[in-house]
Order: structure tokens, then C-alpha cells, then sequence
């Protein structure tokens, strides 16, 4: 059963039961208070009409009777009014009445003795409260009796008006107390305990960023819910460094297996590039003999010059793969970033030109960073390669733009071309040794480059933009202080 049904089940009983009680003594005592006030009026009504008859009597303007009777009668709350002889025959009847009998002998007793007197009785079938006055001469015997009579339907009615009105207020109140009760316990119980169970069910299922609202409704829930959300935040945290740790440990792992692969493929090219070095640079030399020699079959010519092209990709394989596996240590000294830039440009100038890419260099003034010149030589020389063959895929001209900023001891340089951009499907593995997309790629020019980057202390990643084309982005720790001859 729902607390809102078992807090109505007491609730309503117990308020029905007093409004009940009370409403009994209410209606009660309204009925004793108009009863006392219609005898009030009535008793005061006689006394007024009684003077005004009896001066009448004595004065002999008996017509003038009537004419206050009706007079008297037309009162709303004033049933009629009867003037009786000493034998308790009406004389005069007010207008409203029809027919009334002669008055007994008990109704006159009292007046006929000069008492003024009340009694509930019935005329013409109508239950009325009335008030017997005496009628004295001028002598001061008693000549009548002036009855003024009340009805007391209106009290009877008045007393059902005010039952049914408090029987309506008690109803109103049930149900006003019936919505309250509903509202106040969904909205402080129900639904923040339905917000527990939801958490708790989807802290079950493992989604731990489930948080309570601070204030549910009552301190009791308010700490509750605390304790919720800290225990909630506890497991998020511990969930953390646990998959911190894994992730740290496939890293290790990864990282291992990475080294253990390098040093195979070290050995194997250090071994490997001695062994074709020399018949290769011996092909290679025979090939470019027999170009400069007066060739006249056009078909040998360009056969030659295949053989030189293809000697001189393996030879480019063979180097890179020397420059990946033999980790030489960094020669670190003051090095202008600018010349070093200025230098790559200038050796790749060639290369740009032959594709008919525009290389833009926005270099500020010297930037002293500590580094090995020969190392970070290599490191753009592959990025720039990159870019350039990245514009030479989207079929058409374009630009290379190199820019250099510095700010807070770090020194970023960003290479952004006007390529395609990196496809998302491939973004993380551009940096991994041996992948490429391109088909006579080695794979090796970004990792080297990467691997020099961090040896010298920095990072190199990779984006795309918005307007297109990849930015290449190679952050290096400047200079505490330049040097003095710059």
C-alpha cells in the first residue's frame, strides 16, 4: 500500500470524525441562539404592540386596532398577531391569518392575571412561538390579550442550513486534505525516492555520473542523498583509476612489444643497409653511366632512368629506416628555430616548385629554443613532405604555410596545408610506424619525426580545420633567457 493511502486511511477518518463532533455542536448551539433571539423579538414586539392596543382600549379608538395589527404583521420575520376578550374570543386577526379558533383557558391564564407569558404552539397548522400580553382599561382591569406569534419553520431551516453548510465545509476540507497529503508526499517522498531508485538502477548498470539533486525535500533525504553522491562519486573515481591503469599498463605493454619491434627491424636494417649498400650504389652508378652516354633507343633511355628512380626510393627506404632504429642521442645546444626553418625551406625548395606548391614561411624574429639543429632539421623536413604530398592528393595547386608562435616558455610551430585533411577512420594511427596510405610510402616519416620531437622534449600532434586541410602542430620549450649574442 502507497504512504499517501496509508496517511489518508488515518488521516481523513480522524478529521471526519471531530468536524462531526464539532459541526454537532455547532449546529446546536446555533439553533439555542436563534431560539433565544426569536424570543427576544417576539417578547419585544409585544411589549411595543401591547401599549399601543391597549392606549387604544382606553382612548376608544378601537378601528386604529386593525390597523396596527396589519400594520405590525407585514414584518417578515412576525407570523401574526390576534387581540382576544377576556373569554379568549378573537376580536382582531391580522391580516395574514384566515381562521382562528377561540384561545383555551391555558393559553389566557397567565395574561388574564396580568403575566406576560410565552408558549410554542400551533396556529393554522403552523408551529409558532408566541407572546401573551395583557390589555388593561382605564381602570387597570384586564379587557384582552394581544397575541404576537413568530413561526419557527425559519429557526428549523436555519438550523438545516447551517448543518448542510457544515457538512459541505467538512467535505471541502477532505478534499483539500486529501490533494495536500497526495501533493506533499509525492513531491517529498514519492518522487525523491523514485529518483533513488532510478539512480541506484543506473548505478547498477554502471553509469556512475549519476547525481541526486541537493535538496529532494526534508533534511532526512537532503543527507541521504549525500551520501549518494558521494558514494556515486567514490566509484566514478576508483572506476577512473582503474581504467587509468589499465589503459596506462596496454600503453606499457604496447610500448614493449613497439621497442621489441624496433630493435628487430634496427638490427635488421643495420645488418640489411651494409649488405646492399654497395650493389646498389654500384647499379646505381652503372644506370647513370649509361644515361650520360648517347643512348639512341628511347626505350633503354626511359628503362634507365626507371632502374635510377627505383635505386634511389630503395635507398630513401633504407635511410629512414636507419634514422628510426638508431636512436642517436640529441646534441643539445642554443639553436635560432628561424634558421633551422629558413634552412628546410631552402632544401626543399626544389621539391615544391616541381609540384607547383607555394611554400609561405611567417618566421618573427630569431627564437632561441635549446634543441640539436640536425634532428630538428630532419622533424620538418618529413612534416613538410607530408604536407606537400597531402596538397598533391587534392588535385590542384596549393600552399604550405609555416608559422611560429611563442608565449608562456613554450615555442609552437604549426604547418597547415590546404590538403584534403587526415580522414577520421585513420587519425589515430598516422603516427604509427610502418602505416601509410600512400602507395609508395614507407610509413616512417611522421614516426620518426614524432619520436625525435619527444627525445627533444616536446610533442608533435595532428588536426584538421574547419576550412579545411591538416595543421600539424610541434610544441618546443623556448629559452629561459636568449642568448647574448643574439
Amino acid at each position: 500500500m502507497k504512504l499517501s493511502t496509508r496517511l489518508l486511511l488515518t488521516l481523513l477518518p480522524t478529521v471526519a470524525v471531530v468536524m462531526t463532533v464539532y459541526g454537532t455542536w455547532a449546529v446546536w448551539h446555533r439553533y439555542a441562539s436563534l431560539t433565544s433571539q426569536t424570543r427576544a423579538e417576539t417578547q419585544a414586539y409585544g411589549a411595543a404592540l401591547g401599549v399601543a392596543v391597549e392606549y387604544a382600549f382606553r382612548s376608544g379608538q378601537l378601528e386604529a386596532v386593525q390597523v396596527i395589527i396589519d400594520e405590525i404583521s407585514r414584518e417578515p420575520t412576525v407570523y401574526g398577531v390576534l387581540v382576544y376578550d377576556t373569554s379568549g374570543r378573537p376580536l382582531y386577526v391580522s391580516q395574514p391569518l384566515l381562521t382562528v379558533d377561540a384561545a383555551t383557558a391555558e393559553l389566557l391564564a397567565g395574561p388574564k392575571i396580568g403575566e406576560i407569558t410565552g408558549v410554542e404552539r400551533e396556529i393554522e397548522g403552523q408551529r409558532v412561538y408566541s407572546v401573551l400580553r395583557p390589555i388593561r382599561d382605564s381602570r387597570g382591569q384586564v379587557a384582552g390579550v394581544v397575541e404576537v406569534a413568530q413561526p419557527l419553520s425559519f429557526l428549523e431551516a436555519e438550523t438545516a442550513h447551517t448543518g448542510q453548510r457544515f457538512l459541505l465545509n467538512t467535505l471541502t476540507l477532505l478534499a483539500v486534505l486529501t490533494l495536500l497529503t497526495v501533493w506533499l508526499v509525492n513531491r517529498s517522498v514519492t518522487r525523491p525516492l523514485g529518483q533513488f531508485v532510478a539512480a541506484i538502477r543506473a548505478l547498477g548498470q554502471g553509469d556512475l555520473s549519476q547525481r541526486l539533486e541537493k535538496d529532494p525535500g526534508g533534511a532526512e533525504l537532503a543527507a541521504l542523498t549525500g551520501e549518494f553522491n558521494r558514494m556515486a562519486s567514490q566509484l566514478e573515481a576508483a572506476r577512473a583509476q582503474v581504467i587509468h591503469e589499465a589503459d596506462e599498463r596496454v600503453a606499457l605493454e604496447r610500448r614493449i612489444r613497439e621497442t621489441e619491434k624496433m630493435a628487430a627491424v634496427g638490427n635488421l636494417a643495420a645488418g640489411v643497409a651494409h649488405e646492399i649498400a654497395a650493389p646498389l650504389n654500384i647499379i646505381a652508378g652503372r644506370a647513370q653511366m649509361l644515361l650520360k652516354q648517347q643512348v639512341a633507343d628511347d626505350v633503354l633511355e626511359r628503362n634507365l632512368s626507371i632502374i635510377v628512380d627505383q635505386i634511389r626510393r630503395i635507398t630513401t627506404i633504407v635511410r629512414n629506416l636507419l634514422d628510426f632504429a638508431k636512436r642517436r642521442e640529441p646534441s643539445l645546444q642554443q639553436v635560432d628555430l628561424r634558421a633551422v626553418l629558413n634552412e628546410v625551406a631552402e632544401f626543399l625548395e626544389s621539391e615544391f616548385s616541381h609540384a607547383g606548391t607555394r611554400l609561405e614561411c611567417e618566421l618573427p624574429e630569431p627564437v632561441w629554443i635549446r634543441s640539436d639543429p640536425d634532428l630538428l632539421h630532419q622533424v620538418f623536413v618529413n612534416i613538410l613532405i607530408n604536407a606537400l604530398q597531402a596538397v598533391e592528393q587534392s588535385d590542384g595547386a596549393g600552399s604550405v604555410q609555416v608559422t611560429v608562435q611563442q608565449s608562456d616558455g613554450r615555442v609552437l610551430v604549426q604547418v597547415a596545408d590546404s590538403g584534403p585533411g587526415i580522414p577520421e577512420d585513420i587519425a589515430p594511427r598516422i603516427f604509427e610506424p610502418f602505416f601509410t596510405t600512400k602507395p609508395a610510402g614507407t610509413g616512417l616519416g611522421l614516426a620518426v619525426a614524432r619520436n625525435i620531437t619527444e627525445e627533444l622534449g616536446g610533442s608533435l600532434t595532428a588536426r584538421n580545420v574547419a576550412s579545411g586541410g591538416a595543421v600539424f602542430e610541434v610544441l618546443l620549450p623556448a629559452l629561459e633567457t636568449e642568448p647574448a649574442h643574439a
